[in-house]
């Protein structure tokens, strides 16, 4: 075990040997077996089959796809009673691994979508999910994807959580997300105006999704360990945003724009951010005057609903100018 330890740098807190139970090929072909024997119920089931699946394959979790395998049964219970299962229904896994999540949810739902973009994975979950006719295996980057499905989930590799949770939100149909984030993202989506946290992806989820938190984890819940706590999030997308805006995108121009002077009052911000987006000077100076309320404000104090009355004076002063 020390030997196998080394070789894929993994930082393991508890050492455990590998069981016989389920080293070969054909038990671990046979995932859902080891959910009946109650294998994967367990932290050290859970350990056992990742430790013995990755040396089968020959994988070594990548850093530059942010490869973490879910190690932690109370993780796992609470992800798939996040996503309210009643059996009927399809989920979309992005990132699916080697498939340990991915047996549960397949046990629970009509369908499971396995969304996998490291081709060496994709092979791993064709062997453990093979007696599983309801389970799709994708091989393919989630974010050319443009889902239609009741439910989302997923780990998120750290280093695309903006850009994924973006995609999601603005792309794809769901009711419910249930995804696991690295902390300090994560606390950036519920943050309140005037907070440190409070940013321009706040605006982003809030505008199309309400958000509970479920559970926060250490880095001992996956192997290999990441060096930060994670975070996971129910996301509930919205039927209808909580506030009109006249032009989506407009709107997260303009927030993109006043969050890079975040610090900075607004009056001063909107100067900047209207000579970026070319606005002209006219329709500048009329919205200052409209805007009079905010304008000694500080662009990180501003509530959601403020940015979308900012877009909507700008937008609508900007139709008016060009008409």
């Amino acid at each position: 075990m020390r030997t196998l330890l080394a070789c894929m740098n993994f930082n393991i807190r508890a050492s455990f040997s590998i069981s016989k139970e389920y080293s070969t090929s054909e038990d671990i072909e046979k995932g859902s077996a080891l959910i009946d024997k109650k294998v994967l119920l367990t932290r050290e089931g859970l350990v056992k089959f990742t430790l013995t699946t990755l040396k089968k394959y020959g994988i070594r979790p990548r850093k530059k796809l942010g490869q973490h395998f879910l190690v932690d049964p109370k993780l796992l219970n609470i992800i798939v009673n996040g996503l309210e299962l009643r059996g009927n229904e399809i989920v979309a896994e992005i990132g699916s691994g080697i498939g340990t999540l991915t047996l549960f949810l397949a046990q629970r739902c009509k369908k499971v979508i396995a969304i996998e973009i490291d081709h060496k994975l994709v092979n791993v979950l064709q062997d453990v999910l093979k007696s599983h006719d309801n389970v799709e295996i994708i091989h393919a980057d989630a974010l050319s994807l443009k889902l239609n499905v009741d439910r989302i989930v997923s780990n998120v590799p750290f280093g695309i959580s903006s850009q994924l949770l973006e995609h999601i939100l603005k792309k794809c149909r769901f009711k419910i997300a249930v995804l696991t984030f690295q902390l300090e993202f994560a606390k950036r989506l519920y943050a309140k105006p005037g907070t440190r946290d409070y940013s321009r992806i706040t605006i982003l989820a809030t505008y199309y999704s309400t958000i509970r938190k479920l559970y926060t984890a250490p880095p001992s819940s996956f192997i290999p360990e990441p060096k930060v706590f994670t975070q996971t999030l129910k996301i509930m997308l919205r039927e209808r945003p909580p506030f009109d805006v006249r032009d989506e995108d407009f709107l997260f121009n303009v927030v993109r724009e006043l969050f890079t002077l975040r610090n900075k009052m607004l009056r001063k911000a909107l100067r900047i951010a209207c000579r970026n987006m070319r606005v002209g000077y006219e329709v500048l100076d009329k919205a200052l005057r409209e805007l009079s309320t905010l304008l000694d404000m500080r662009v990180y104090e501003l509530r959601p609903i403020d940015f979308a009355y900012i877009a909507n004076v700008l937008f609508d002063l900007m139709k008016e100018s060009s008409s």
